[in-house]
C-alpha cells in the first residue's frame, strides 16, 4: 500500500541522511578546530617558557659572576692581609684557577638554560605540527562524512524508487 505519507518519507529519507552527514562533517571540523586551537595555545606557552628559561639562565649566570667576584675578592684580601704577593707563584695559580672555574660554572648555567629552552622550542614545534595535522584530519573526516552521506542518500533514493516505494523493513 502506497499512501502519501510513505512517499513523503521515502523522498525525505535521503535528504535527512544528507543533513545528518552535513552535521557530522561540521562537527568534525569544529572538533578539529578546537584541537588545533589547543595545540597552538600549548605551542605559545612553550615558546614563552623557552624565553623564560633563557632569562633565568642569564640571571643565574650573573649570580655566578657575582659570587666569583666575591670569592676572588676574598682570596685577594686574604693574600694581602698575609703579605703574600699575588703576582707570581701559587697565589697567582689559585686566583687563575678560581677565575677559570667560575667562568666554567657561568658557561654551564648558560648552556643548561639553552638546553632547557631548546626542549621547550622543540615541544612548541611539535604542537604546531599537531595543530596542522588536526586541521587536515578534520577536513578529511568532514569530506568522508559528506561522501558517505551522498552514497547512502543515493542508495536510499534508489531503493525507494525515487519516492515510489516506501522504505520499510520488509524491503530492506
Amino acid at each position: 500500500m502506497h499512501d502519501g505519507t510513505g512517499r513523503i518519507m521515502a523522498a525525505a529519507f535521503p535528504i535527512m541522511m544528507m543533513a545528518g552527514a552535513a552535521i557530522s562533517a561540521a562537527g568534525a571540523i569544529q572538533q578539529a578546530n578546537a584541537a588545533k586551537s589547543a595545540a597552538l595555545y600549548n605551542a605559545t606557552l612553550k615558546d614563552r617558557d623557552a624565553g623564560l628559561s633563557l632569562q633565568q639562565a642569564d640571571r643565574e649566570a650573573q649570580q655566578v659572576r657575582w659570587a666569583s667576584a666575591r670569592a676572588q675578592g676574598g682570596l685577594l684580601a686574604g693574600y694581602s692581609a698575609s703579605g703574600v704577593s699575588t703576582d707570581t707563584g701559587s697565589p697567582l695559580d689559585v686566583l687563575a684557577n678560581s677565575a677559570s672555574q667560575a667562568k666554567l660554572d657561568e658557561e654551564t648555567v648558560l648552556w643548561n638554560g639553552k638546553l632547557k629552552a631548546t626542549g621547550f622550542m622543540s615541544g612548541a614545534a611539535l604542537d604546531r605540527a599537531q595543530a596542522k595535522n588536526m586541521e587536515q584530519q578534520g577536513q578529511l573526516s568532514a569530506a568522508s562524512y559528506l561522501i558517505g552521506g551522498i552514497g547512502q542518500s543515493g542508495y536510499a533514493y534508489a531503493r525507494t524508487g525515487a519516492g515510489r516505494e516506501p522504505l520499510t523493513t520488509a524491503n530492506s
